[in-house]
C-alpha cells in the first residue's frame, strides 16, 4: 500500500513524491570514518513538500559520496537535535535556524548511529557541518561539505539512500527500513510512469 502512495504521488507531481524541487550542485567532503577523508560530492538542496519561498517546510539536504564500495547516499531533513526531537520532522522557514538529521540511525559496527548537518551561513548556506551521535544524542563532528553554487550540475541525481549505500551501513530499524524501502521503490516507479 505504501508504495503504491508514493508511486501515485510522485506521479501526480511528475517528480520524487518528496522534496519534488531542489538545486543540485556540487561540492566537497571532508571526513573521518564512516566518511571518506575526501570526497567531490553532488549536492542537493530542497523544501520537502515544495512550498513558496518564505513558507515553512521540512528543509532537505542530500550528499552523494563516492566510496570505494559505490556511491553512499546520505538524505537528511530539517528535525530536533534531542534523543527523541531527532526522530521528528521539523518546519522551518530559513536554512539557519535548521539542523538537518538522518531520521532513522543507521547500524555501523553494531551500534546504532545518527547523521545532522548544522548550515553555516548564508541563505541557502554553502556549507554545512556532519554531526554523527549514538543513541545518547551527543553530537561530535565527523565531516564538513563545502558546497559551489557557481558548478550547478545539469544531470539530475535520483538520491535513493536505500539503493547507495556501503554495506558496512545497513539501515535500522529493519522494520523501519523495510518501510523506506516501500517508500522509495513507490517513488521511483512514480517518476518512471510520468
Amino acid at each position: 500500500m505504501l508504495t503504491t502512495v508514493f508511486q501515485l504521488l510522485a506521479r501526480v507531481r511528475k517528480a520524487r513524491a518528496l522534496h519534488p524541487r531542489g538545486v543540485q550542485m556540487t561540492g566537497e567532503l571532508n571526513g573521518t570514518a564512516p566518511f571518506p577523508d575526501k570526497a567531490a560530492v553532488t549536492v542537493r538542496l530542497s523544501k520537502g513538500a515544495g512550498t513558496g519561498r518564505g513558507w515553512p517546510d521540512v528543509l532537505g539536504l542530500a550528499v552523494r559520496i563516492p566510496t570505494e564500495s559505490g556511491d553512499w547516499d546520505v538524505l537528511l531533513s530539517s528535525t530536533g537535535t534531542g534523543r527523541l526531537t531527532r526522530l521528528l520532522p521539523k518546519f522551518v522557514r530559513h536554512w539557519r535556524d535548521a539542523r538537518l538529521g538522518t531520521l532513522a540511525p543507521y547500524r555501523y559496527r553494531g551500534e546504532l548511529l545518527w547523521f545532522m548537518a548544522v548550515p553555516g551561513e548564508g541563505e541557502p548556506p554553502t556549507r554545512f557541518r556532519i554531526h554523527a551521535s549514538g543513541a545518547d544524542a551527543d553530537w561530535h563532528e565527523v565531516a564538513s561539505v563545502t558546497l559551489r553554487p557557481e558548478h550547478p550540475t545539469t544531470d539530475p541525481v535520483a538520491f535513493d539512500p536505500v539503493l547507495n549505500r556501503p554495506p558496512e551501513l545497513e539501515l535500522a530499524p529493519r522494520w523501519l527500513a523495510a518501510l523506506r524501502e516501500q517508500a522509495y521503490a513507490g517513488s521511483r516507479r512514480g517518476r518512471q510512469g510520468s
